[in-house]
């Protein structure tokens, strides 16, 4: 068994101080129970004591394993091995931080307003949130002084980079003097050509650079395709730059030849050269958003995600201790209305409920939440990873299906959106479980999509069948007759007329003229039935 969150697990030591708690309770209750239970007949006295007491001492215990339950789920409880569908962007990342001893200049200013933070420090900032909000890329890192290593390859694993992240300063590397030319050269050897990807560098500098040529790494690494996307440090005012006290430093500064502290400054220049020669954006370290603006831009340059395959992950279990928790918390709450002579009446209820209740459907309505959640928020690759996976509960196929083929809409794919609502279609029927809502916007839906792609035939049937499930539903009626308006006025000229043709047109005419005038009058009826309501009109698919 492993956890997401182990730390977590310190709480349950903290659990252990409410057992005094609860025995220092129990010995002040117990005596209102006895006064309790000496209201009651002589030969029923006994019994309710003993009953009163039990049932402090079970809902206390029933209490305190609902905290230990919330508390392992919180820690993310992982055991046993699933198969996961593998959604990445084909993007590669490298980090390139400069470790020069003008990294540790205390010139950026922190949380708190006073400029108690290095360079080194907010540009660690920047790439921990830039990490955290890009899951599903390849990220490696380089780093760099008088030369350049690469420190992290190309990986998956975001531990890893989270790892190299807190362990990270100036004295991680040997070396004097900042040479970039190196340090970009690093990062370009994490590249591999056997992986085709879109590939981008971050740089973390102040820009100051006393060795190598910047601007020949530059050049190679536009030859290569490889976007630059620097991060400038510091300020432009500068600061000295601290090293270790001695008798060169009574002040912990590094001093020039004039016996001055030497002041390392911001250089953007040389900065802003590299990411407009290769195509690739400048970023100051001190905006407040400078992870946002760099994501944005690694997603605009590839938004779309696509199946890489198939990956084994250890299985999460948090929902069984979820699960256990709240069952827990009832059993505390039924301790104070169960009565002894209603025991046998509850009892098989009880049993029944933990015996027979399906933890697999709770799971795929879970996962369905989840899913949907996320699409809502816009995490499209998270969304159908959720979905995917509820594709293994059979209950909650049809609404996995449905829910991937709003997330394919929403992504433009409308072919895969049609295929997922008839596999929607087909889940129903293989449950045969009657869902007239479910099956009404799978038509409507479909009809929409059917309507965007010109193949207004297609379109007018999926709104009638709608219909049929749902006749009072005036966004499809309208649909509907729309569809076959934009067929009819759609229809290409006849170069000549050929027999039979123009009465064929008449009766289509004819027929669409009836359909519309029994759904103008079957409109006017429902309003003079009931009292009117605003409606808005329908926009996009009915999720």
């Amino acid at each position: 068994m492993s956890f997401d969150n182990p730390q977590i697990l310190v709480f349950l030591v903290f659990l252990v101080a409410f057992i005094p708690v609860f025995v220092i309770r129990y010995r002040k209750d117990r005596v209102k129970a006895a006064l309790f239970a000496a209201a009651a007949p002589s030969n029923e006295r006994k019994f309710l004591l003993g009953e009163i007491r039990l049932r402090m001492i079970m809902a206390d215990l029933f209490f305190l394993f609902f905290l230990a339950f919330l508390v392992i789920a919180l820690a993310g409880p992982r055991w046993g091995l699933r198969t996961v569908n593998d959604y990445r962007r084909g993007v590669d990342l490298v980090f390139a931080f400069d470790l020069s001893r003008s990294m540790d200049v205390r010139d950026v200013q922190g949380r708190t307003g006073n400029y108690d933070i290095s360079r080194l420090e907010q540009g660690r900032q920047i790439a921990w949130e830039l990490t955290a909000a890009l899951p599903d890329l390849r990220i490696g890192a380089a780093i760099g002084r008088g030369r350049g290593i690469l420190a992290v390859p190309l990986t998956f694993e975001l531990e890893t980079i989270f790892s190299f992240l807190y362990t990270i300063n100036t004295q991680t590397i040997t070396g004097t003097g900042t040479n970039l030319e190196a340090l970009v050269d690093s990062a370009l050897d994490a590249f591999q050509d056997a992986f085709p990807s879109r590939r981008l560098i971050v740089l973390f500098s102040d820009g100051e650079a006393t060795a190598g040529t910047f601007s020949a790494a530059v050049e190679r690494a536009r030859r290569a395709g490889v976007a630059l996307m620097t991060v400038g440090l510091g300020t432009e005012e500068g600061g000295p730059v601290p090293v270790e006290r001695s008798r060169y430093a009574p002040d912990g500064y590094l001093l020039g030849l004039d016996g001055r502290a030497v002041i390392s400054s911001r250089h953007s220049e040389l900065l802003r050269y590299g990411a407009d020669r290769t195509a690739g954006i400048y970023v100051d370290g001190a905006s407040v958003d400078a992870a946002g603006i760099l994501a944005g831009f690694i997603n605009a340059v590839s938004s779309e995600a696509r199946l890489f395959g198939q990956r084994r992950e250890p299985n999460p279990r948090w929902r069984l201790f979820i699960l256990a928790a709240l069952l827990c918390l009832g059993a505390v709450r039924l301790m104070g209305f169960v009565r002894r002579s209603n025991k046998k009446k509850y009892l098989p209820v009880l049993l029944c409920l933990i015996l027979f209740s399906s933890c697999a459907r709770i799971q795929g309505k879970l996962l369905i939440m989840e899913a949907n959640n996320f699409h809502s928020r816009g995490f499209y690759i998270e969304a159908i990873t959720s979905y995917l996976r509820a594709l293994n509960f059979a209950e909650a196929a049809p609404y996995a299906n449905y829910g991937l083929a709003s997330v394919f809409f929403a992504l433009e794919e409308n072919d895969a959106a049609l295929e997922r609502y008839r596999d929607a279609e087909r889940s129903l029927d293989l449950l045969r479980r009657d869902h007239p809502e479910l099956r009404f916007r799978i038509h409507y839906n479909r009809g929409i999509i059917f309507f965007e792609k010109g193949k207004y035939n297609e379109a007018a049937e999926a709104f009638r069948q709608a219909l049929k499930i749902d006749g009072s539903r005036i966004e499809a009626k309208r649909n509907l007759e729309l569809s076959l308006l934009t067929r009819t006025r759609s229809a290409p000229p006849r170069l000549a007329y050929s027999p039979g043709e123009g009465e064929e047109d008449e009766r289509l005419s004819a027929a669409a003229l009836i359909l519309f005038e029994y759904l103008r009058e079957k409109e006017q009826e429902q309003w003079r039935n009931r009292e009117w309501v605003a409606e808005g009109e329908p926009g996009g698919l009915d999720i």
